[in-house]
């Protein structure tokens, strides 16, 4: 393993800091390396060359809460590229992540497969922890079989999805910076413990029509970030599912989440 690039460090003033673990994973030539160079170094070439084992970059995202920042430190492993499932063992490179970014060449319907498998072996190995789905080489025109297919394993796991582009840079710092943000969202509030008035007004609402993060922070006047940490609390409770996953005129993700039939935990409950 080597640790080949690191940014320049930030320093600012009175600022929490915390570090995250992120694996690119994905079948062989979708373009995890050129991403992760696009990101960390700013560069891309259109020279392929096979990753062997795995090398560690490091950037620092800076997520605002509103009132304060934390500094997310991000070590970005580029590993072997995989097709299949394999050994257990193969997948050891997930282990103790906090966030995966999943990665498909948008124009080969048949790298949507290992893309699947990949996020399920990223669940048995590291639990429900943030995953994002890059449909890479979107500037090269898409295959509606791959985007298809792309949105709707998205939407069954409750995963964003994003359209990348290593060559022109389109989205790669969004995708890369919004999974920091979901990461420092998990730590916002805890999976367990009861809801409070705004989770219960979000699950009223929510069985009307879907809300979006977007919504429900204009509705409740805090920030996005909040709003999306509850809404997803809700969901890894089972109580919301994500309803609607499309993509924006950026090519970024477009979520709605609705109420599902699950009732609520006596655990949960509390007086208002």
């Amino acid at each position: 393993m080597r640790l080949l690039a690191d940014s320049p460090p930030v320093t600012p003033a009175l600022r929490e800091t915390m570090k995250a673990k992120v694996v690119l994973a994905g079948a062989p030539r979708v373009g995890k390396t050129s991403l992760i160079r696009r990101y960390v170094l700013g560069e891309f070439s259109e020279r392929y060359k096979e990753t062997l084992g795995a090398i560690v970059y490091k950037r620092e995202a800076i997520v605002s809460l509103g009132t304060h920042d934390v500094e997310v430190t991000m070590t970005i492993w580029d590993v072997i590229g995989q097709s299949e499932a394999g050994d257990p063992l193969r997948n050891v490179d997930l282990y103790g992540a906090q966030g995966v970014l999943a990665v498909c060449d948008v124009m080969d319907p048949g790298t949507v497969p290992p893309l699947r498998r990949r996020i399920a072996a990223a669940v048995r190995a590291a639990g429900e922890i943030p995953v994002q789905i890059l449909m890479n080489k979107f500037d090269l025109g898409p295959s509606e079989e791959a985007k298809g297919a792309v949105l709707r394993a998205g939407l069954e796991r409750g995963i964003p999805c994003y359209a990348t582009s290593a060559k022109s840079g389109d989205n790669v710092v969004a995708a890369f910076e919004d999974l920091a943000r979901r990461i420092v969202e998990r730590s916002l509030l805890p999976l367990k413990g009861p809801l409070d008035n705004v989770d219960r007004k979000i699950l009223v609402e929510s069985a009307a029509e879907a809300l979006s993060p977007d919504e429900v922070a204009k509705a409740e006047h805090i920030p996005v970030i909040f709003a999306e940490a509850r809404l997803e609390r809700l969901r890894h409770l089972g109580l919301v599912q994500l309803a609607g996953l499309g993509l924006d005129n950026r090519g970024r993700p477009r979520l709605s989440y609705g109420r599902t039939h699950k009732p609520i935990e006596p655990a949960l409950v509390t007086a208002a």
